[in-house]
């Protein structure tokens, strides 16, 4: 630790950073750093059109789900003797909605925790409709023909714009059984009918909003996918997850002096705006860079990173997401390294600018092994776009920091060891 920077002052900071937990109402409670992203939350929570919206792991999309969980069931006006949760916050003046609504709140990579095959799934699942029937007075049907004739009476007994449905990881039971072909047709035949009965159920919803790491357009899922609107790559969503340069700077102010003071060896007090700012560009430079929507405005720093940065003592600047990232995801990138030319894909990532048919871009998933590797990679955060979608055919990507360039080391030297077996 450099000299002058307190002990007791960093643990006070680390307190108020929201690594524990992803729930907006519990970070708000215990006051905890909030990034304000209500305003997105804000539009996808106007109308009841229902939305999908993928990003990799660790970048705030379980966050962004409770936050609509605590708009929902309790608006933003003060209740059960406390201020609001949005108290100060940008949808507190935007929000007019007055309702109170059904939240229907299912994470499905809970859902999916011990769970052998998909069978085992839907139970789990058909358990959390029962428990949700039982928690409203709903009734629950003796014999349901299975979880769909279950989730259908559910449905049928609630008014028409009563009832908020949040999926968050919507695809991890794809992602899970991705190597047993069995279980992946179950589970996306298990999707399509959650797709078909919103869409044939639409008026019930007030509002669907689904989060995952793939894209679902590949999946097939049938038509009742289309009354989903993907707001994946939307630009005005782009910044909805992970943190902007200027929200790093605002809501980490004090982070950001302790940790320049520790890498400067010089007292919190002494640390200048100069000094902040090259703290900054060191961890633009390793952290940030993902940009969703291809325009260079949105860029955004991985939320996890930023977060295990600052809870870092010794303030070091290393592969926090990488190191941290669940196994499955490089795993699901296996199959695709497997058909790859190694030196050919390590020349593309060093040359800076790796072109993908925008058709391949737009259509690849993660459950097709035939799927463009690098559209892969970037929708599980190995690569980013590097330029706004064109108009000649092709996107272009890179890789976005010094971080990734170590993950990518790691993926590396596990394909050679693999191979080497």
């Amino acid at each position: 630790m450099g000299a002058g920077v307190k002990r007791v002052d960093f643990w006070l900071l680390k307190s108020k950073l929201p690594v524990a937990s992803q729930s907006f109402a519990r970070m708000r409670k215990l006051g905890k750093v909030y990034v304000d992203k209500t305003e997105f939350v804000y539009h996808i929570a106007y109308d009841d059109w229902p939305k999908i919206f993928s990003r990799p792991r660790r970048f705030g999309k379980s966050t962004l789900q409770s936050t609509l969980v605590e708009l929902f069931l309790h608006g933003v006006a003060p209740y059960d003797g406390h201020d609001s949760y949005f108290k100060g916050l940008a949808i507190e003046k935007l929000w007019q909605d007055q309702g109170h609504y059904l939240v229907l709140h299912l994470d499905f990579q809970k859902l999916n925790v011990r769970c052998d095959n998909v069978e085992r799934f839907e139970q789990k699942l058909a358990k959390a409709f029962v428990e949700f029937c039982q928690a409203h007075d709903l009734t629950v049907p003796e014999n349901p023909l299975d979880v769909w004739d279950l989730f259908q009476a559910l449905l049928d007994q609630l008014e028409d714009g009563s009832l908020v449905l949040l999926v968050d990881e919507y695809d991890e039971p794809l992602l899970k059984f991705i190597d047993n072909k069995e279980e992946l047709s179950a589970c996306k035949e298990l999707l399509r009918s959650l797709f078909a009965l919103v869409k044939s159920n639409g008026d019930k919803f007030r509002c669907v909003f689904f989060t995952g790491i793939t894209r679902y357009h590949d999946l097939g899922l049938g038509t009742a996918s289309n009354a989903f609107t993907d707001l994946t790559n939307d630009a005005d969503f782009a910044a909805s997850c992970g943190y902007t340069r200027a929200e790093v700077k605002q809501y980490f102010a004090e982070n950001l002096r302790y940790a320049a003071a520790v890498r400067t060896g010089c007292a919190p007090e002494a640390v200048s705006d100069t000094q902040i700012e090259a703290l900054l560009d060191e961890m633009s430079e390793w952290y940030d860079g993902y940009s969703f929507d291809g325009s260079q405005q949105n860029n955004v720093f991985s939320t996890w990173s930023v977060l295990r940065f600052f809870s870092d003592r010794k303030a070091r600047l290393q592969g926090y997401w990488s190191s941290e990232e669940p196994l499955g995801v490089p795993q699901l990138l296996k199959v695709t390294l497997d058909r790859m030319d190694l030196q050919q894909l390590l020349d593309d990532v060093a040359a800076g600018d790796i072109v993908v048919r925008a058709e391949d871009f737009l259509q690849s998933s993660l459950v097709n092994p035939l799927a463009n590797p690098y559209s892969l990679m970037f929708q599980t955060g190995y690569l980013t776009l590097s330029q706004p979608f064109s108009t000649d055919g092709e996107e272009h990507l890179i890789c976005p920091n010094q971080e990734i360039r170590l993950a990518f080391g790691k993926l590396m030297a596990r394909r050679m060891f693999n191979v080497s077996q």
